[in-house]
């Protein structure tokens, strides 16, 4: 055996003892913290296969060992089932509160001397069962989710079979990693006649009389009609506002409010560059490459003369540390891989030796665009997300 030969031994000794050593680490954290896996076996990843691909593809082979790649990132992949969507139940009827005429003590039904409704209780009681009713609703447990308990409000995680495929992917932590938090904020304008419909809604949710409620709303209304004539004319007529407001010296302008309107979805990138250093590099790097590409797209299939696609997997991230997970990073929920970008060569291509499936490059480069599937609140940002 030359020398040659025996250095290419020991690298390829040294980066399968690094990988065992990772897997013997951080075993348990790909069952328990990736979630979503329906295995129950406690041997080594390495040692349950999944094809011809190795259970665990790292880069570079000694990230989680080398002190200089003690942080790293993991993902892995999971095939998600057709969910089933579930109908929305109604909010329980909440009855009227009343109280005895007089008194504060609120009775349901009962008590003595006249009773008269309790709109404040009644209002409280109604938000509350509203609110109860939503949470339910909304919190289904499930596997994967990104609440404590499993719970999530995507209907894509509601289903239970979400079970790990692939290999899992270690790579070495970037320079840097940024999240942006994004609250949906515009805007919004209140016309007077809708404030006017607004208060006659609440007047009637309130038991109060029709009649009295159309007396009150009609106060507010009368202007907001004149308003609405005014604008409709102008839409008909162009200008007509204008002259309107050169008559009364005076223009009409609108009510708005800053209105919050939602949380936005976040959105991750990565981009990684991997320069082989060994024949078994060389293979994980091309395996890495394809697990992303096989991970983001569907399969054709055939449901009688129509032509289907499945649902792409969904992808677990999570940055470690060593054997565990790092917390002083935001964690992240399941992910959809939006797109991918591979290079293969820099500024000149150049490959390595050939061997039965061609010759690899010697430089690759991938960038990810993941897109998370859960909004998420504060209840989940207090978890560390």
């Amino acid at each position: 055996m030359g020398i040659r030969d025996a250095f290419v031994n020991q690298a390829k000794n040294a980066a399968a003892g690094a990988a065992s050593k990772f897997v013997s680490g951080v075993a348990d954290g790909l069952r328990a913290g990736l979630g979503g896996s329906t295995s129950s076996s406690a041997s080594s990843p390495l040692q349950s296969g999944f094809g011809k691909k190795p259970a665990v593809l790292l880069y570079p082979s000694d990230v989680g060992i080398n002190p200089r790649q003690a942080s790293y990132i993991l993902f892995t992949r999971h095939s998600v089932t057709g969910a089933k969507v579930k109908p929305l139940s109604k909010a329980p009827k909440v009855a009227t509160i009343f109280k005895t005429s007089g008194e504060g003590a609120s009775d349901i039904g009962g008590g003595t001397g006249e009773l008269v409704p309790d709109k404040d209780a009644t209002r409280k009681a109604r938000a509350e069962s509203d609110r109860n009713h939503e949470a339910k609703a909304g919190r289904v447990a499930g596997r994967g989710g990104a609440n404590k308990d499993g719970s999530t409000t995507s209907l894509v995680l509601q289903q239970r079979s979400i079970k790990k495929t692939g290999s899992t992917i270690g790579l070495y932590m970037p320079p840097a990693v940024n999240v942006k938090y994004n609250m949906d904020y515009s805007e919004g304008e209140i016309g007077m006649v809708g404030e006017a419909l607004y208060s006659l809604f609440k007047s009637y949710q309130d038991d109060v009389g029709f009649s009295e409620a159309m007396t009150k709303a009609a106060g507010t209304g009368a202007p907001g009609l004149i308003k609405m004539g005014v604008g409709m004319i102008d839409k008909v007529i162009p200008g007509a506002k204008d002259l309107v407001a050169i008559e009364r010296g005076t223009i009409l302008t609108p009510r708005t409010e800053m209105m919050f309107r939602g949380i936005g979805r976040r959105e991750f990138s990565f981009s990684f560059t991997f320069i082989p250093k060994s024949d078994t590099e060389s293979r994980d790097v091309h395996n890495i490459v394809q697990e992303f590409k096989e991970g983001m797209t569907p399969t054709f299939k055939l449901a009688g003369s129509t032509r289907e696609m499945t649902i792409p997997d969904v992808f677990s991230i999570q940055y470690m540390h060593i054997s565990g997970p790092n917390n002083y990073i935001n964690k992240i929920g399941k992910c959809y891989l939006k797109s991918m970008d591979v290079t293969y060569g820099g500024d000149k291509f150049v490959t390595y030796n050939h061997d039965a499936k061609g010759a690899p490059p010697q430089r690759t480069t991938i960038s990810l665009a993941f897109h998370e599937l859960e909004v998420l609140d504060r209840a989940n940002v207090k978890d560390g997300f």
